[in-house]
């Protein structure tokens, strides 16, 4: 048995965990303010996703998403990384990068109110196409990658939450179409949209440097 048999091997076995993982690092995206919590969750919902695909595709094909996932959290990453300690001395915390639109226990909140509405109508969606788990992990990624463009302004918080969106697609992409050509076109354009979000993180973070702090104390920096 090759390497690849074996990794599609495995996805078959954990097919329920790997959702559920997928759905957790999709939350992740979306909930904390930390960028390394936020990439970590993108790295794993890639991983997941790979787990996944390699029900409908080929080892090898499957395992693009993960390489193509770390490839862009790695260029965020270092993206980011140049943004440490950018700022005036003195700076109020909410004028640092990254800024956010809203806190993060309303993002929580918003959360807990989207996994209320998917458990009301994700048996309501039909997609006879798609197993019943492909179906589940679709409907929950896109809607929380949908209130991740909502809640957030940041290039890699937004950035990441429409990678999710795309990424929730390719399980009904891929059940339809197994082609070497698709999922080579779609993981170029993955990589594509990572590298233009990681340029936008840098004048995004260096934008902050000139906002003048706010003068009300709003308390200690939420996670």
């Amino acid at each position: 048995m090759t390497p690849f048999e074996l990794y599609r091997q495995l996805g078959l076995l954990v097919g329920l965990p790997a959702a559920i993982l997928a759905g957790l690092g999709a939350v992740l995206v979306v909930v904390p303010r930390d960028w390394r919590a936020v990439l970590f969750g993108y790295a794993t919902v890639s991983v997941m996703l790979s787990l996944l695909l390699s029900r409908v595709l080929p080892g090898e094909w499957a395992l693009l998403q993960t390489i193509v996932g770390g490839l862009v959290a790695v260029m965020l990453y270092l993206s980011a990384g140049q943004l440490r300690g950018v700022g005036r001395p003195g700076m109020h915390w909410q004028a640092r990068w990254p800024q956010m639109a809203s806190l993060t226990s309303f993002r929580l909140i918003a959360v807990l109110l989207m996994a209320a509405v998917y458990f009301v109508v994700h048996d309501r969606v039909k997609l006879p196409m798609l197993e019943p788990l492909f179906r589940d992990a679709l409907v929950w990624l896109v809607m929380i990658g949908i209130l991740g463009l909502a809640l957030h302004v940041e290039p890699m918080h937004a950035g990441l939450s429409l990678l999710t969106i795309i990424g929730g697609l390719e399980l009904l992409l891929f059940t339809l179409v197994q082609s070497r050509t698709l999922v080579g076109l779609m993981m170029a354009w993955q990589l594509l949209l990572g590298l233009a979000f990681a340029y936008l993180v840098l004048p995004r973070g260096l934008a902050s440097v000139v906002t003048e702090p706010p003068t009300d104390d709003a308390g200690p920096e939420p996670w």
